[in-house]
């Protein structure tokens, strides 16, 4: 697999004084895919042209990744209510949101303020659960050593441990590639998202309280979040359509592409044949 990149075409809103870059392409309902901690929107490259065949694929860069600027306020919430401006100005009333690690965060905040604008939500290895006292301060070790050190040393540890060891042993290059793209992230970005996710309150009532069907995508072998925080979140919402994949770690859609992509075909057809019903 090779990491594919988008040609950025320049689309963008200014919310609150800064850029908010984002991508659309194909047509019929929405899909809107968030990148996660270290990301930005080209992790979904290799989705979009397969979902942009029967939908309409919006990927939004998160605050100061990607194409996007680093919000003057950085918070989750904050972060939520920038896709709700991109989804504003594009005028779209009704969507499938899913967000991959931090991105469900985001997702799960932006469900809380604004319920009635989604036909369904997907936690793609994520969780609505706050950080442990343990996770926050691994948080804060991660942001102090970057401030010393520079990206590149944190960079080759932190992907690593995002995929499963057998991913890991059998594709090297593409793993260098990956820690190749991550070092390329500002700095300032960084340490902003993990403040964020430091601060980030309990959501697990946003699940509780959603009508509309949620997607759960588990990695057994995920070393990001652990299976307990996996699990506990399983019987929250009303509907819910759960995967838990064996020998996957925390980057389902590059371990198992095809597989993760077809879960998420089969959730958009669930939610829209709901609401049509």
């Amino acid at each position: 697999m090779k990491i594919i990149q988008f040609k950025f075409s320049g689309m963008y809103i200014i919310h609150k004084k800064s850029k908010v870059a984002y991508q659309q392409i194909g047509k019929g309902e929405t899909l809107v895919l968030l990148h996660g901690f270290c990301e930005d929107s080209t992790l979904w490259a290799n989705f979009t042209p397969v979902l942009s065949k029967k939908y309409h694929v919006i990927t939004i860069d998160l605050s100061g990744f990607g194409k996007s600027d680093l919000l003057e306020e950085h918070s989750i919430d904050a972060m939520a209510e920038a896709v709700y401006a991109v989804l504003a100005h594009l005028s779209i009333k009704k969507s499938v949101l899913i967000g991959h690690s931090m991105g469900g965060y985001v997702g799960l905040c932006f469900a809380e303020s604004h319920p009635e604008l989604l036909s369904g939500l997907g936690l793609f290895h994520s969780h609505p659960f706050p950080d442990s006292e343990q996770k926050k301060a691994d948080r804060k070790r991660v942001s102090e050593f970057i401030k010393q050190h520079g990206i590149a040393p944190f960079a080759g540890h932190f992907v690593f441990n995002l995929f499963a060891k057998k991913f890991v042993t059998k594709r090297r290059a593409f793993i260098d590639r990956l820690i190749h793209k991550t070092s390329m992230h500002h700095s300032d970005a960084i340490i902003a998202a993990s403040n964020a996710m430091i601060k980030r309150e309990d959501k697990s009532e946003v699940l509780t309280k959603l009508t509309c069907p949620v997607l759960f995508i588990v990695g057994k072998q995920d070393n990001a979040i652990s299976i307990d925080y996996s699990l506990r979140q399983l019987s929250l919402p009303k509907m819910a359509s759960v995967h838990i994949f064996e020998d996957v770690g925390h980057m389902g859609m590059y371990e198992i592409p095809e597989k993760t992509l077809e879960v998420v075909e089969e959730f958009m057809d669930f939610c829209f044949s709901f609401y049509m019903v």
